[in-house]
């Protein structure tokens, strides 16, 4: 059984308006590797307004930070929220801008709503430096997690 082959239980929307310019779609990067695997880079402009990805409650924030650099030793200075969903799924939006949260730990969100803006925070290098990391995984019974890959109620697309 491929844990990789996986694919996310619940059906997730973009975490940004639809009329969003998409620069570009990562799936393999570095950072997608390991437990981390199913990441999706989304390629947007700095400041691009985040939403939440699907109905669920706000379980960990962090926004500290506004150091970034291009190799693993700057993961440590990622600002993220986490989200809780049902069938034991967890959604995470990561790099954004520090002091743009909208919400707090325990507030239940709707799909859609505003969350926060994107910045430069963590691993981060060129060609598409800015960009939104979204990360769907599950806690195992064992402990610990899994990424799983992301269905999407519509496939990201790069704009042309």
């Amino acid at each position: 059984h491929d844990l990789f082959s996986e694919k996310s239980k619940n059906v997730y929307g973009l975490p940004f308006r639809r009329d969003t310019q998409i620069k570009n779609v990562l799936y393999d990067w570095p950072s997608h590797s390991g437990r981390f695997r199913g990441a999706v880079d989304l390629a947007v402009e700095l400041g691009t307004k985040l939403v939440a990805p699907l109905d669920g409650k706000v379980i960990e924030i962090v926004d500290l930070f506004d150091k970034y650099g291009p190799s693993g030793e700057f993961a440590k200075y990622l600002n993220y929220i986490t989200f809780a969903h049902g069938n034991n799924e967890y959604s995470q939006l990561a790099h954004i801008a520090k002091g743009s949260v909208k919400v707090k730990v325990g507030q239940l969100v709707k799909k859609g709503e505003e969350v926060a803006v994107t910045g430069l925070n963590g691993w981060m290098e060129e060609p598409y430096l800015q960009h939104v990391h979204m990360f769907v995984y599950k806690v195992l019974p064992e402990g610990g997690f899994q990424g799983v890959k992301i269905r999407f109620s519509e496939k990201p697309r790069e704009s042309v």
